[in-house]
């Protein structure tokens, strides 16, 4: 094996903070490596993505050094507007290519091969700022491989994509991993797809390198942790909380095998029936957008209704129009057709006092230079009874009130986000992709923080890509498919009734236990 990178005792802390984001790190990395590396949101995995490009850390190095062997690094970013400057995918490709001397008929066929490669075509000529989230971060993966990098850098490259989306990235990456030997450091919290690719698993902490062995290894090491635990696979996991005579990682055939074996021990836990409260807080009465008159139809004739108390989530493709549909549900885009509703009334200037909207880029909502002026500055004009460390504590903002909201993670700046949002106290929230950046322990804590909400009788839309928090934490689940919405359903029936786009659970387990979502959803009766 060729050694091509080597990080020694390197430590790095960023401008704004007397805190090591990085701490004494040792590393190297061969050629044709595919290393996964996860941790806790703001342990340091993108501060150390960064570290290859100097150029994209804003700090100071307080010891160490790095030996590279290649100057190819190529970037992807977890924030997909932050990497496109051109107004059409195309124009994005070409520009990458004139920077690198490209002659007329190079750029041609390099975008024509990439394009066709990533299966981004039909968005080659389509305005960027009509691309959803995740067909963004397609344009940036491609502006990254056109490059023909030696290593790829990636920063949460699905976040934003589809469940069937990711997985097609992932095998693509994976792809460019063994055919053309390309090195791959990937940044994930996600690892339902990252296990079937990866080689190596690294596992950060508080800027350190906890972990670093091949990753059958490293799994079993972290579901005897508690803080680890949770970012094991929906399947892995109940295979170890059974303890089942497998190895780990498995597919789902083969958990089906090992769940059939026991399967008079187990037993689906039972979720309950949701409780109605009639009183609907935003409706939409055959609602129709479309970005120019000769368009299509982004939303199509789109009816439904929001009920004080309740939490729904739409999931869908990418580019489907989920973002669009909260933006005219808000009235930051004007619908063509249709009728909305506030508590039965028209809309007016109220409805911006009583809904927060989180959107995509947490980052667009900021104004001030650090956290603590975010939120003191949000305090004051909520003329809220909270006191900034009511709310440091609440959103695990602790520690970070100095920095810049903008040096902070994916996750951190979401959590930021909605700290602002709940300080204006609304009775409704519409969050767009709220999971994105957030490591699966936070995923949880942002679920308790939604329940919280809601049993004081706020109501909750979000558009998640995330599956498996859909199925944990919300009352009612629709697709939306080419600017149409299906009917709501309860998680069971909606989940239960998909081939494809369903938990993994679900998948592995439908014709043993056809209402199980989740790995807590399996009870051992002999425990």
């Amino acid at each position: 094996m060729v050694e091509i990178l080597r990080f020694e005792d390197y430590s790095f802390r960023y401008n704004n903070s007397q805190k090591l984001s990085l701490k004494h790190l040792n590393f190297s990395l061969q050629k044709g490596d595919f290393v996964t590396l996860i941790g806790a949101t703001g342990s340091g995995k993108s501060t150390f993505l960064k570290q290859m490009l100097p150029e994209l850390a804003s700090g100071k190095v307080i010891s160490g050094k790095i030996t590279k062997q290649t100057k190819d690094f190529a970037y992807v970013s977890q924030f997909v507007d932050n990497q496109m400057i051109m107004e059409t995918p195309r124009d994005e490709l070409k520009f990458v290519l004139d920077n690198q001397g490209c002659t007329t008929n190079e750029i041609q066929l390099r975008i024509t091969e990439i394009a066709s490669f990533l299966g981004i075509v039909d968005l080659l000529d389509q305005n960027v700022n009509q691309l959803s989230g995740g067909q963004k971060q397609l344009v940036n993966l491609a502006s990254a491989l056109i490059l023909k990098p030696e290593v790829l850098l990636l920063d949460e490259p699905t976040a934003q994509l589809d469940p069937i989306a990711a997985e097609k990235l992932l095998q693509m990456v994976h792809k460019v991993n063994v055919e053309f030997n390309m090195t791959i450091i990937l940044v994930e919290h996600e690892l339902e797809q990252a296990v079937k690719f990866s080689k190596r698993l690294v596992v950060m902490e508080d800027g350190n390198m906890l972990l670093d062995q091949p990753i059958e290894q490293v799994l079993k090491t972290i579901f005897q942790n508690d803080n680890y635990r949770n970012f094991l696979t929906q399947v892995d996991r109940l295979a170890l909380e059974l303890n089942l005579d497998t190895s780990v990682p498995l597919d789902n055939q083969t958990l089906n095998r090992a769940i059939r074996s026991k399967q008079q021990q187990l037993k689906c836990r039972d979720r309950g029936q949701i409780v109605w409260v009639d009183k609907p807080m935003i409706t939409a009465d055959k609602v129709s957008f479309r970005f120019n008159f000769n368009g299509r139809q982004i939303i199509d004739n789109v009816s439904l209704s929001l009920f004080q108390g309740q939490s729904y989530c739409i999931v869908g493709p990418n580019g489907m129009g989920k973002t669009t549909l909260l933006k005219v549900l808000t009235k930051q885009l004007k619908p063509q057709s249709g009728k909305l509703r506030y508590r039965r009334k028209k809309y007016d200037d109220s409805l911006y006092e009583n809904i927060f909207v989180l959107p995509q880029n947490p980052s667009s909502l900021f104004m001030k230079d650090t956290v603590q002026d975010e939120l003191n500055y949000q305090i004051e004009q909520s003329k809220s009874n909270k006191t900034i460390n009511d709310i440091l504590d609440k959103f695990s903002l602790n520690g970070l009130e100095k920095q810049s909201p903008y040096d902070l993670s994916g996750g951190q700046q979401e959590f930021l986000a909605l700290a602002l949002g709940f300080i204006k106290r609304p009775e409704v929230l519409l969050l767009d992709e709220p999971t994105k950046g957030l490591d699966p322990n936070k995923r949880i804590e942002l679920g308790s923080l939604l329940h919280e909400f809601q049993r004081g009788g706020g109501t909750i839309l979000v558009n998640s890509h995330d599956l498996l928090f859909a199925a944990s934490y919300f009352n009612h689940i629709a697709m939306m498919f080419d600017g149409k919405l299906s009917e709501f359903s309860d998680p069971v029936k909606f989940f239960s009734d998909k081939f494809f786009y369903t938990t993994e659970i679900n998948k592995a387990l439908r014709d043993i236990f056809p209402q199980a979502l989740t790995w807590k959803d399996i009870l051992n009766l002999e425990s």
